[in-house]
């Protein structure tokens, strides 16, 4: 015979704990969803009676801008702008609202060591390569490599810095770039585009080392190129009939290259020089790239190359004569005179001649940039232009121009708040909300 399977009981005092205990562990379940959900919900803000500067359109004297959400909910002169019940109420009278400002070429974030300290402006614009052997990281995502520090992010804050791109900075092919919202120190939350470029830089190998001469490193950045076409048609035929067709060999640098010369997704060429601004321009119309040039400090010396074209500028507001310049070469008065009186004037002539471009800090500390941007205003360089030339000019260069760059509703709460015109020179910023995260900046007494 089967015995009989008993299954314990509960008694009848134990069925009336469980049945008290477990609306209880319900009750703590839904508490801690819901207090989960709450701390999701990023808070409504509504600055009021401020100055806005949208960009896009004409600047509104007295208005209202909400946020919600990470985002721009609606902006409009005060009285026709519905304060929601919900909002914490910010009173900015006094104050101009303008977008974050855009740097859309840092080296921020990375640990340099220290044998491998810059000794010149050269060495700073990308001549890192060591000389045991070939250094090219085509596949390398510099978001991989990068370690937010929230006092970094807060001095960018302070110059009204709000979105970066930050570019790798070792050897010719350099890897790839990603674009950060400012809103933080943990890497994974500042993300709005990754990755955007590839980066190639005319630079040579040390040490013996092919390429040790500039004529090298365009040939093999040229051979490189072809490599990577000839490489994606021999796939692509072996996909399409594999049969009777030997199999492509797997190559990890022409893979990585594959995007940016086949596909034509981004590629930057760092222009340390002028001469560096026409090997690029041969390369973009040989291969037909999808390119941007970024350096740039020497570009009004090769303007009638640039008015040729339509290729984006990322121009630097690093202002010292690379060592290939006269002016390094007449000595140092003369690098000195160069670097106070003729590099600041290169944004001004670039746009007097309606070349595009947007302005970076490359090169530079938050101090240099506010100090140099300063000096090319008074070189020349209008405040309106350099206003497009931080916010909506680069958004629209990183394809990132529907969430960056103007103050509109439906985008990306990145604002500065300033007390004065943003380029006066004694204007500081107060406040900043990036991804509508609000950061207060302005000191007691003010």
């Amino acid at each position: 015979m089967k015995k009989e399977s008993r299954r314990p009981c509960l008694s009848g005092q134990r069925k009336k704990w469980l049945l008290l205990l477990i609306p209880l562990m319900l009750a703590g379940v839904l508490n801690s969803l819901a207090a989960l959900a709450v701390a999701e919900v990023k808070p409504a803000y509504a600055l009021v009676n401020c100055r806005l500067v949208p960009v896009s359109s004409p600047p509104i004297e007295k208005g209202t801008i909400i946020v919600r959400d990470g985002l721009i909910e609606a902006l409009g002169p005060a009285d026709r702008i519905k304060l929601p019940p919900d909002a914490e109420v910010i009173e900015a009278a006094g104050l101009t609202v303008y977008p974050g400002l855009i740097s859309a070429h840092t080296n921020l974030f990375l640990e340099v060591k220290e044998q491998e300290q810059p000794q010149t402006t050269e060495d700073f614009l990308g001549t890192y390569t060591q000389a045991a052997t070939p250094q090219q990281f085509p596949e390398l995502q510099v978001f991989k490599e990068i370690k937010p520090k929230k006092q970094t992010v807060e001095s960018w804050h302070r110059v009204g810095v709000t979105a970066v791109v930050v570019a790798p900075n070792r050897g010719i092919f350099q890897g790839q770039s990603v674009v950060l919202n400012l809103n933080g120190d943990r890497a994974n939350q500042m993300v709005l585009k990754q990755p955007w470029a590839l980066h190639i830089n005319f630079t040579t190998e040390r040490g013996g080392i092919y390429p040790s001469s500039l004529m090298g490193t365009v040939a093999f950045i040229r051979q490189k190129f072809y490599d990577t076409v000839h490489y994606a048609l021999h796939q692509k035929k072996y996909l399409s009939s594999p049969q009777f067709l030997k199999r492509p060999e797997y190559d990890l640098f022409l893979e990585a290259l594959v995007p940016f010369v086949v596909d034509k997704r981004p590629v930057v060429f760092q222009c340390n020089n002028q001469e560096d601004i026409k090997r690029a321009l041969r390369l973009i119309d040989e291969f037909k790239l999808n390119a941007v040039l970024t350096g740039c400090n020497e570009a009004w010396r090769a303007v009638e190359h640039l008015k040729k074209v339509r290729v984006p500028l990322l121009v630097t507001l690093d202002f010292r004569p690379p060592a290939t310049s006269i002016y390094n070469q007449q000595g140092e008065a003369a690098r000195k005179k160069a670097e106070a009186e003729i590099y600041p004037a290169n944004a001004a002539a670039l746009l007097k001649e309606n070349i595009p471009l947007a302005l970076t800090g490359f090169g530079l500390s938050e101090s240099s940039f506010v100090k140099n941007l300063q000096a090319a205003l008074r070189a020349g360089l209008l405040p309106e232009a350099a206003l497009r030339a931080l916010t909506i000019e680069p958004a629209r260069i990183l394809g990132l121009e529907r969430q960056l760059g103007t103050l509109e509703p439906g985008k990306i709460a990145n604002l500065i708040l300033t007390r004065g015109d943003l380029f006066g020179e004694k204007t500081r910023v107060v406040k900043v909300l990036v991804d509508g995260i609000l950061f207060n900046y302005e000191e007691k007494g003010q």
